[in-house]
């Protein structure tokens, strides 16, 4: 197995350290064990016999058949401490062991060895953990260089605090509770470790040098971004600014444009309304076609000029203003329309269906001119229909948030064209079939925009039309 790679790689030579009762190391090691096992490899736990019972029950618990897996050598659960053999550690036999232990796995047909184990179990007593930083050095080797994967465990409470600063400096990976740092800044490559002349100083010396300038760059980098991402904001800052100043400006102008409209164009329209209307009277009679037919389209152009200019003016008071929020009864809204709208045609036969109990939070103002206009939408185009049909209600969509709609029964459109249904002066019927600016449905979209919600329609021709909206929804009333 050739040595592991640089700094940025996870080392295969892992440390947990972790405080009270044994089970706090099963959120570590239970993975490692089924990973192991999962691209079978021998995997080992060395411990007392509680400790393995726990491990072998966890184990359990997630699927392993424990019992199979032993017999099939891919898991062992030991207890051993022969090679505590008169109570002294020896690092090297111990480190030898493992190695024959890794190449017995292979030959018998596993990747390698996965192992873990209480490090206070395998050292045995206080005096052996003086041999500790020598026996951890000589396994950081024996995984770079052998199929090994492993976790040294240190429970904190129980072992000698000299014991925890030696984990620190012979991992480069290390847990601390179930936290995994993948790059120890104290550790301490074996190789300088256990080179104890004094060239072996000079060096580790030279490594913790090093250590420092990687930390003083990785800051430096760091304070480098920073800069960057406060430069990057200070100019966002002040586009955004601008782009406000010109928004504000261009809103001046649309306000100069309305003011423009509604007297500026609204007297000579007036002027020739009135001109027209007064020629009618006086001599209607003897003007004859296609004098009178000529007169009659005057007429009609001037008040479909009236009629776009209304509907300018109210696009344009949406925009305009601050929002009046309040919790608003759209049933009785909708249903309030449509009763005026059924008094203006008393003959037409429909079917006006509301849903109960419909709420929204909105400025009472603009929704009920957005309903307004989608209700007249519904009511125009299915005119021609021997018995209207017009819905008004509430679904869920697919995340649970309430969609509201107006369906109805009449001419519908062609799906292709929706995206031009909210756009001004844009209309897919001709005036002759239906009447109307192409403005209406362009202000129920700004209105519900101005609310942070969405407006859509499906349709097919002459399979009548919905439209859905999100409005915020209000608070249900108290029980």
């Amino acid at each position: 197995m050739a040595p592991e790679g640089n700094a940025a790689e996870p080392s295969r030579h892992k440390c947990l350290i972790y405080d009270g009762h044994p089970s706090e190391q099963l959120p570590v090691i239970v993975p490692l064990l089924l990973d192991g096992i999962r691209d079978r490899w021998r995997t080992l736990y060395l411990g007392d016999p509680d400790t393995l019972q726990m491990v072998d029950t966890a184990l359990s618990e997630q699927g392993v058949d424990t019992a199979q897996k032993t017999r099939e050598g891919a898991l062992v659960l030991s207890a051993d401490r022969t090679h505590l053999a008169g109570g002294r550690f020896d690092p090297q036999a111990m480190v030898d062991g493992l190695r024959t232990a890794i190449d017995g796995a292979v030959a018998e047909g596993f990747g390698g060895l996965c192992a873990t184990g209480d490090m206070t179990w395998e050292l045995g007593t206080d005096e052996n953990f003086t041999y500790l930083l020598e026996y951890e050095a000589r396994l950081d080797r024996v995984f770079r260089e052998k199929p090994l994967r492993g976790i040294c465990q240190y429970r904190r409470d129980l072992v000698p605090h000299e014991a925890i600063r030696h984990a620190l400096l012979t991992h480069r990976s290390l847990y601390v509770g179930d936290v995994l740092n993948q790059d120890n800044l104290f550790y301490i490559p074996p190789e300088l470790l256990l080179d104890q002349g004094s060239g072996g100083r000079d060096r580790q010396g030279d490594w913790m040098c090093q250590q420092i300038l990687r930390v003083l760059h990785a800051e430096r980098t760091r304070d480098e971004a920073l800069r960057a991402l406060e430069a990057t904001n200070r100019d966002l800052e002040r586009r955004v600014a601008e782009r406000t100043a010109e928004l504000e400006a261009s809103n001046r102008d649309l306000d100069a444009f309305a003011y423009s409209v509604s007297h500026d164009l609204r007297a000579p329209l007036r002027a020739i309304g009135g001109f027209a209307s007064a020629l009618v009277e006086d001599a209607g009679p003897s003007l004859g076609s296609p004098a009178g037919d000529h007169l009659a389209r005057i007429r009609a152009a001037v008040a479909r000029m009236e009629a776009l200019v209304d509907g300018l003016l109210t696009l344009s008071r949406t925009v305009h203003g601050t929002l009046q929020r309040t919790s608003l009864d759209l049933t009785a809204m909708a249903d309030e329309i449509l009763h005026e709208l059924q008094a203006l045609a008393p003959e037409r036969a429909a079917d006006l269906v509301i849903q109960l109990g419909l709420r929204a939070t909105g400025d009472p103002v603009l929704v009920r001119a957005a309903l307004t206009n989608l209700l007249n939408n519904a009511w125009k185009f299915t005119q021609r229909r021997p018995k209207a049909r017009i819905e008004v209600g509430q679904e869920r969509d697919a995340l649970g948030h309430g969609v509201y709609f107006v369906r109805d029964n009449g001419a519908g459109f062609d799906a292709a064209y929706a995206s031009k249904l909210f756009t001004p002066f844009q209309r897919l019927h001709g005036p002759d079939e239906y009447p109307g600016t192409g403005i209406g449905l362009a202000t129920v979209g700004r209105i519900i925009a101005r609310h942070g919600g969405r407006v859509w329609a499906e349709g097919a021709p002459e399979g009548g039309a919905t439209f859905f909206f999100t409005l915020p929804e209000a608070a249900p009333p108290d029980p």
